[in-house]
């Protein structure tokens, strides 16, 4: 009995422990805990979050670049889950991670709701489904059926025992858990199960230490990359003829010299990738005219222009008889071989300042196309950019691809990846083995309750009991039953276990009319003590000793039962 107060007050305090434990990680807000679950929506996280998820969060004490918060939007007056890319000023500034713009609204700290502790995919789907009527039913329907069968049981053992106190039943022995050879159902073995779910429990606390001893994330570096872009064109009025058909020239038509005079060049910038609309920056447009022997000169053809937002757009005009006339005459104060050896140039040179992924940027880009005069025409001979961008370039008649330059560029910040740990060539994230030490921690803790409660309501027979612990010392005879003088009936089996003992006997069993009897022979002086094939449950077990014979004879028997 002791032992059994014991098991049950472990196995209650392990139950008050569970349920603390679940309350602090999972208590919603809602009843008083501080844990919120989030059910995304959308596409702004992808490709780690998709529409049906769970999100579970939890405050925090601190909140960094890169983490993965949710807060309260007051544009929109949902809960919004998104990753921390900047903190200025008291502000949060946040972006989703499959989003090319920052979000309109800056929470405060007082706004933001927690941070992201479990990730359940498609878990969102199954809280849903609690909430609908027809699983709200079948969940009650459930609970109703196992209240009332527990109830029936209950009033079952209640009819047994007014049964047994009145005297018209079977006499209570005490329960049994123990194997026999013959043919009475053998009882399932909950020991073992219970034994297994207590090295469940303990293997889900061991991995449940070693994942929240260490840390969920790691450090880790956040590229966010981005391009600037320049696309050349150019375009003149012309007069129709043999040479043009039309009014006007396009980008890849001849730019013959002597028919055309003014040729317009367009230029057309914009900013790709992570870039928001905050970008603001300056254009300007030059003439370079580069001739032999290392001779040129610049024209500010449009100065410095204001912009913001990632694109923008300028157009110049070349006045290409002034330009020969100038070239000539350098030409001949220089005397240089030829107007061939001379280059134009168009260069816009763009400065640009922004935010991207939460870090302010300052660039540069300068792009050019440039021009020959070659045999009375003017050839588009290189198209580069001095700051060290990809170039693409070709000659006249080339596509209109061969006038676009593009320079990349990116920003690194820190952010945050999931920790994991590599064992046996799998490598679980730590997040993940907190969840599965905490569920598992759970289920085993519901599977003792659940085994322990069948174990007290399962009937036993007592013999399996006496077989199992004092096997070692029986002995199995055949008709055993004529002794040729009455045999003293002993109380329990400890009672003659011990007078067995103390004479160094062993215990004689004979099995007849689903009767066990158990004997042993003291100086001529036979001790008893039968079994009858009645079944108790662990809830109604008692040591009232079975009816005996006299009662002279049960007094005998207690006397040799306590070594008088």
């Amino acid at each position: 009995m002791r032992r059994n107060r014991l098991r049950s007050g472990l196995l209650t305090a392990t139950l008050i422990v569970t349920a603390a434990v679940a309350w602090w990680y999972f208590a919603p807000t809602n009843i008083g805990g501080s844990t919120q679950y989030v059910i995304t929506s959308g596409v702004s996280m992808e490709p780690r979050f998709h529409t049906g998820d769970l999100a579970i969060v939890r405050p925090s004490s601190t909140y960094r670049v890169g983490e993965i918060v949710a807060y309260h939007s007051t544009l929109l007056h949902v809960t919004v889950l998104h990753r921390i890319i900047a903190i200025h000023n008291g502000r949060y500034f946040f972006k989703g991670d499959n989003n090319n713009f920052i979000d309109p609204v800056q929470p405060t700290r007082s706004e933001l709701v927690g941070k992201l502790w479990l990730h359940v995919p498609h878990g969102g789907l199954f809280l849903k489904a609690f909430h609908t009527r027809v699983v709200a039913a079948v969940l009650c329907a459930l609970l109703g059926l196992v209240l009332l069968a527990g109830a029936g049981k209950e009033r079952r053992r209640r009819k047994r025992r007014r049964k047994d106190a009145t005297g018209s039943g079977p006499p209570r022995i005490p329960i049994v858990n123990s194997p026999r050879d013959h043919d009475v159902p053998r009882p399932f073995n909950f020991r073992a199960l219970l034994t297994a779910s207590a090295i469940a429990a303990a293997v889900c606390v061991v991995l449940g230490l070693f994942a929240f001893a260490r840390p969920a994330s790691k450090p880790s570096a956040n590229v966010t990359p981005y391009s600037q872009t320049v696309t050349f064109g150019y375009s003149a009025p012309v007069t129709p003829g043999p040479v043009y058909p039309g009014h006007t020239i396009k980008t890849g038509d001849p730019i013959f010299l002597t028919l055309v005079h003014n040729l317009r060049v367009h230029i057309d910038y914009s900013v790709t990738g992570a870039m928001p609309d905050t970008v603001a920056g300056t254009e300007a447009v030059v003439l370079e005219l580069v001739g032999p022997n290392g001779w040129s000169r610049s024209f500010v053809l449009t100065p410095a222009t204001h912009f913001s937002g990632n694109h923008t757009s300028s157009d110049v005009t070349l006045n290409l008889p002034e330009m020969q006339k100038l070239l000539t005459k350098v030409e001949t104060l220089t005397g240089s071989a030829g107007v061939g050896t001379f280059s134009i140039a168009v260069r816009p040179r763009v400065h640009i300042s922004g935010v991207v992924a939460g870090h302010q940027i300052k660039t540069e880009f300068a792009p050019t196309l440039t021009f020959q005069p070659q045999s009375g025409q003017l050839v588009v001979s290189s198209a580069g950019t001095s700051s060290g961008g990809a170039t693409s370039g070709g000659a006249t008649g080339a596509s209109r691809a061969a006038y676009t330059q593009s320079q990349p560029g990116s920003v690194s910040s820190r952010a945050t990846a999931p920790a994991t740990i590599t064992v046996f060539g799998v490598s679980p994230g730590i997040a993940m083995l907190r969840w599965i030490s905490i569920l598992g921690l759970l289920l085993s803790a519901a599977a003792t309750v659940y085994f322990y409660l069948r174990k007290r309501g399962e009937p036993f027979e007592e013999s399996y009991r006496i077989q199992a612990q004092y096997g070692h010392m029986i002995v199995p005879i055949v008709g055993g039953e004529d002794l040729g003088w009455p045999p003293v009936d002993v109380p329990n089996i400890k009672a003659l276990v011990r007078l067995a003992e103390s004479g160094q006997r062993l215990i004689l069993h004979n099995r007849s009319n689903d009767i066990d009897t158990y004997m042993v022979n003291e100086e001529g002086t036979v001790y008893r003590y039968q079994v009858k094939p009645s079944k108790v449950v662990w809830g109604e077990w008692t040591d009232a000793p079975v009816p005996t014979q006299t009662a002279a004879n049960a007094a005998a028997a207690q006397g040799a039962a306590n070594g008088t």
